[in-house]
């Protein structure tokens, strides 16, 4: 059994990326969409959330990262993780 983690991001094309929350399924992650997305702030925007479904144990920059070189801009976030068949 592949364990996962979902991160749930409200990510703005402004570059505001704030993190949610840390779920057990994505049909936890989903159910916290349904509650953020009426309240002040995230009402405006519904439809900027993003669930990131990320295998546990399993290092995401196995080969480091060069520090001439910007890992990613202020506002993206990494590729998500290609998932893995079962």
């Amino acid at each position: 059994m592949v364990d996962h983690v979902y991160l749930l991001y409200h990510i703005r094309d402004s570059g505001q990326l704030l993190l949610i929350g840390a779920y057990r399924s994505e049909a936890n992650a989903k159910a916290a969409i349904e509650r953020s997305k009426i309240k002040p702030g995230f009402a405006q925007f519904p439809d900027d959330f993003e669930i990131h479904a990320y295998e546990l144990g399993v290092d995401l920059w196995p080969d480091g990262f060069s520090v001439e070189e910007e890992v990613f801009s202020d506002d993206e976030l990494p590729e998500k993780p290609q998932e893995r068949p079962n």
